[in-house]
C-alpha cells in the first residue's frame, strides 16, 4: 500500500513537473523569436488538477506517515 501510494504521488509530481517545463519551454520559444512555438501548452485545467492531485497524494503519504510512526512509538511503550 505504501509503495503504491509514493509511486502514485511521484508519477503524478512528474506529470505536473512535465506540464510546467512543457509550458514554460513553449513560452520562451514563443517569446524568443517563434512564431507559433511547438503547441506543448498545456490548458490550465490538466496542470491544475495534476498539481492537485499531487498535493493531496503528498500530504496523504505524510499523514499516513506521521501516523504510522505515532502508533508504532504508542505500542512499544511498556505498561
Amino acid at each position: 500500500m505504501h509503495l503504491v501510494l509514493y509511486l502514485a504521488t511521484g508519477l503524478s509530481g512528474t506529470n505536473t513537473l512535465i506540464l510546467l517545463l512543457a509550458y514554460l519551454w513553449d513560452s520562451s520559444v514563443t517569446l524568443f523569436g517563434g512564431a507559433t512555438g511547438y503547441d506543448l501548452r498545456p490548458d490550465g485545467v490538466s496542470f491544475t488538477l495534476s498539481l492537485f492531485t499531487t498535493v493531496l497524494l503528498a500530504w496523504y503519504a505524510l499523514v499516513l506517515r506521521r501516523r504510522l510512526r505515532s502508533e508504532r512509538k504508542g505500542g512499544a511503550r511498556p505498561e
